[in-house]
């Protein structure tokens, strides 16, 4: 087994995973800073 290739597909899977999460803690974020904004729009209204 040769251990360059080995420590490239273990960064490249990594790398893979890291951006996922990422874009789902943007996603996240997005969706609850959309949401906090929505609500007092709402009881503004209602008000």
């Amino acid at each position: 087994m040769r251990t360059p290739e080995l420590v490239e597909l273990s960064l490249s899977s990594l790398m893979g995973r890291l951006h996922g999460s990422l874009a789902t803690y943007m996603a996240l974020t997005f969706m609850k800073s959309a949401y906090s904004n929505y609500i007092p729009m709402c009881s503004t209204g209602e008000s």
